[in-house]
């Protein structure tokens, strides 16, 4: 994971490497590249984001807003999510946006057979520690439409 301004870049070969998802989060053109008859796509920003996300100034503080209700609303289940943030803190939620942007229009434009959705907001980019939970709801998410995943290979293969 070479996030540029968080981790060096990966020297490999004479090139200077850095995270992929700059330009393709969700690689789906990849694997159309390479003719596979079925492709499944793993967003893992999928509920990372609504509609609005902003990055603000405020007061010397930089705070990132996602979820913003419209105007005059109020929903409980939806309402604002501050988090105060540090200048990485505010790189990584930079680039996670720009990720989210990214990985919509580029499904819009390319969209797979299928796509898996694990809700994975509550774990942060680096929470290591808890890889068995967010592999575990991987699991789910992906056994939750098996069978339209055994369907679609059936069909396609």
């Amino acid at each position: 994971y070479a996030l540029p301004g968080v981790f060096e870049p990966v020297n490999c070969n004479g090139r200077v490497l850095v995270d992929g998802a700059l330009v393709n989060p969700v690689p789906v053109s990849v694997c159309r590249a390479y003719e596979q008859p079925l492709v499944v796509a793993v967003n893992l920003h999928y509920d990372l984001f609504g509609r609005a996300a902003v990055i603000k100034h405020s007061a010397g503080e930089l705070v990132i807003e996602k979820d913003a209700p419209r105007p005059g609303h109020v929903d409980p289940e939806h309402q604002s999510h501050q988090t105060r943030l540090g200048i990485t803190g505010v790189m990584v939620e930079a680039f996670n946006i720009i990720q989210d942007r990214i990985s919509r229009a580029r499904l819009a434009g390319d969209p797979p057979d299928m796509s898996l959705q694990p809700k994975l907001s509550h774990i942060g980019l680096t929470e290591f520690h808890r890889a068995d939970e967010a592999i575990n709801l991987g699991y789910q998410a992906t056994m939750a439409q098996i069978g339209e995943l055994t369907r679609l290979q059936s069909v396609l293969a």
